[in-house]
């Protein structure tokens, strides 16, 4: 006993103590995993920046370059060797498109799709898009998926974007 005040607790108080600093450990972890998975929508052009890195780092032979811009799980399922071959055999066009626009943008938390249109100098044009993860302060591409192609001459219609100028019609 210290002064007037007994040493002993019952078993009744000891787990209502021990269960309450346990509800405070989950909450305050779930905040913070809350907080940190919080992350503010960017403006299209972020996300189009990105892209047009990477590609540009493609049209420039520097696989290591457009490596640095894959996200972790790219990076994870590819050497650069082997992301540098992939890209090789089933992207080539990308780098050899004679212009590129984008299209239409979604974001939910941490991560973005993006619309990427490519048209070749025979007016044939592939759709794709671009799954992108926010990484290290930043977004990384995590992924590319072809969702239609256009035979030359073929009208492309949908929302596009050119120049930062949004259009809605054909091209």
């Amino acid at each position: 006993m210290i002064g007037s005040l007994p040493l002993s607790m019952n078993r009744f108080t000891k787990a209502t103590l021990l269960l309450f600093f346990f509800s405070l450990c989950g909450v305050a972890f779930l905040i913070t995993a809350r907080l940190r998975d919080h992350v503010v929508a960017p403006a299209p052009h972020e996300l189009f920046a990105v892209v047009n890195d990477q590609l540009a780092a493609f049209r420039a032979d520097d696989f290591t370059s457009a490596y640095r811009q894959a996200s972790t799980g790219v990076q994870h399922k590819f050497t650069l060797p082997q992301f540098e071959a992939m890209v090789r055999r089933n992207y080539a066009e990308m780098a050899n498109a004679q212009r590129v626009e984008f299209g239409s943008v979604r974001t939910e938390g941490s991560t973005a799709l993006v619309q990427v249109f490519f048209f070749a100098g025979d007016g044939s044009a592939r759709v794709f898009l671009y799954s992108l993860i926010a990484e290290d302060g930043g977004w990384k591409v995590g992924g590319v998926e072809e969702i239609s192609r256009f035979r030359p001459n073929q009208q492309v219609t949908g929302t596009y974007v050119s120049r930062d100028i949004a259009f809605n019609g054909r091209l």
